[in-house]
């Protein structure tokens, strides 16, 4: 426990001490005091400690005693113990009012106090003290190893933590999220109340049934191990306030930072036998599906089919904020919480792995109606709840009927993620099953041939697009999509209908027919051509 100037007054030397000034300053710390002997005592004493003195070496200088609470309480002193009547007749009124204003207690010693024993009953008392937290912090530390080296879990540390110390305790992760809770508030509703505007990671009220736990209320303490945070311990203390409980409160981080990079350690091993698994599922390098589906039992995932892929890529440059994001939609297993709120699939249907700068969202659709339309309505949702976050894309396959099918479902993904990027400056969501015409394309073996084609249909538009800002190709891209209605793309393009027909008649100038039937047809073939091109430079 802390000791406070209050605390001090309970001492036997202090017994007809009594506080003249600064009443609102009792609660302050104490950790030791101090004798003054000299005028310039300021650069001789400590934060938290307690002056005392008889004013001997300022009582004739005005200036000095003038000065002498206002930069105690500057340098956060405890309060200062004055003994008057030797040297001055009273404490005198200017240090009285200081003192009050600043809530800085100031001690009337009487007049047989021996000033040398006080300091050695203070210096005694906080010595015992700080040897009683010593002994605490020990017998916190021994009790919770115990049960850390016989490998019991973070929920048994918890709940060991809350006896000891006789206060709820709750786990936390990084994103406030409750991990587990003591025992005695498992039949409680407990939740985390904050918002961007007045709490955030650092203030946050717990609610307990109807009692709020201000910040005040509570201890917070990190739980890191090396660079790493897992997350937070909170103790739900009320108004007490003690020492103890912020030692015992650190010495279970500790042991449970080292429960949570043990696990951490366990599962990136895992992590990394899986990726290998599923690179080969990718690759079509395992041709047994009873063999696959067993294996994928041991990863936690229940494969079953039919399966769709869906493919998300965080689309920004800055590589560390990627790799953030990432890390925050694979840890809070954002993507699963999407699917089970849509009702859709349960958490074991699903696998997502980070692979190539990207996630790969496995997803069992057995028991999934209207597979495709689900599936886009969810991709939009992640993409809505991530849009303050940074802008994604989203790409996703066709039905996966068999183990065989996978390699061919994740070209898919990747190839509608790419067509996707080409086709939307902000977020998106593409599903491959949208370029149904890429099917045929693709049959086409000869590059050159598919090259020449754009080349002379749409070489003159791609080339003017170069060297002006006029986006024809744009232009022709929601011509396409609204069936050539030129005031709906003029209002999808978000100009002005004359500003558009500007744009159309330049297309037209560059020898482009869009009012043939035939021709219009020939065009939207060779715009899909420069599409798949663009989704499939290799």
């Amino acid at each position: 426990m802390l000791i406070t100037v209050k605390d001090v007054l309970e001492l036997d030397g202090f017994k007809n001490a009594k506080i003249v000034a600064g009443k609102r300053g009792l609660s302050n710390i104490v950790n030791n005091a101090t004798l003054m002997e000299v005028p310039d005592i300021f650069p001789y004493v400590n934060i938290h400690s307690l002056l005392i003195t008889t004013l001997y070496p300022i009582y004739n200088n005005e200036d000095a005693t003038n000065q002498l609470i206002p930069k105690l309480s500057e340098l956060e002193l405890a309060g200062i113990c004055i003994k008057p009547v030797r040297y001055i007749k009273e404490i005198p009124l200017e240090m009285i009012k200081q003192a009050n204003d600043l809530d800085f207690p100031i001690i009337e010693l009487p007049e047989d106090a021996n000033l040398s024993n006080l300091v050695t009953e203070i210096l005694e008392l906080s010595l015992n003290k700080h040897i009683n937290i010593l002994n605490f912090r020990n017998y916190v530390h021994e009790r919770l190893m115990s049960l850390f080296l016989r490998g019991e879990d973070i929920n048994s540390l918890v709940n060991n933590l809350s006896e000891i110390v006789k206060f709820p305790v709750l786990l936390l992760d990084n994103d406030l999220n409750i991990i587990c809770v003591s025992d005695d508030l498992m039949k409680q509703e407990v939740s985390i109340i904050y918002s961007s505007n007045n709490y955030g990671k650092d203030k946050f009220i717990v609610k307990v049934k109807d009692v709020e736990y201000l910040e005040e209320s509570y201890i917070k303490y990190s739980i890191n191990a090396g660079k790493t945070k897992f997350g937070y311990i909170v103790l739900l203390k009320g108004e007490v306030n003690n020492q103890n409980l912020i030692v015992a409160v650190e010495q279970a981080s500790l042991l449970i930072a080292s429960v949570f990079y043990k696990n951490y350690a366990v599962l990136e091993k895992e992590r990394s036998f899986q990726d290998a698994f599923i690179r080969d599922i990718l690759q079509g390098k395992i041709s047994s599906q009873i063999d696959t589906i067993n294996k994928a039992r041991t990863f936690g995932w229940n494969m079953e089919f039919p399966q769709i892929i869906m493919i998300i890529k965080v689309l920004i440059d800055d590589e560390k904020r990627k790799k953030e994001v990432y890390e925050y939609i694979l840890d809070s297993k954002f993507i699963e919480k999407t699917f089970e709120e849509k009702m859709l699939v349960n958490k074991n249907k699903f696998k997502t792995v980070y692979i190539d700068d990207s996630l790969v969202v496995f997803i069992n659709a057995i028991f999934m109606n209207s597979i495709k339309e689900n599936s886009i309505e969810v991709g939009k949702l992640i993409v809505e709840r991530l849009k303050d976050k940074v802008k994604v894309g989203i790409g996703i396959s066709n039905t996966v009927k068999s183990i065989d099918n996978f390699p061919l479902a994740y070209k898919e993904a990747h190839n509608s993620l790419i067509v996707g990027t080409v086709l939307n400056q902000g977020s998106f969501v593409s599903h491959y099953d949208d370029y149904q015409m890429f099917n045929i394309i693709k049959e086409v073996k000869d590059k050159d041939t598919l090259l020449k084609y754009v080349e002379n249909k749409l070489g003159k538009i791609i080339d003017y697009d170069k060297t002006t800002d006029m986006k024809l190709m744009e232009t022709l891209k929601v011509l396409i999509e609204e069936n050539f209605n030129a005031k709906k793309a003029a209002k999808k393009l978000f100009i002005h209908y004359n500003t558009l027909r500007y744009r159309i008649e330049r297309i037209k100038e560059l020898g482009i027919d869009i009012e043939n039937g035939f021709a219009i047809g020939e065009l939207v073939l060779a715009y899909n051509i420069y599409l798949w091109l663009m989704a499939n430079p290799d």
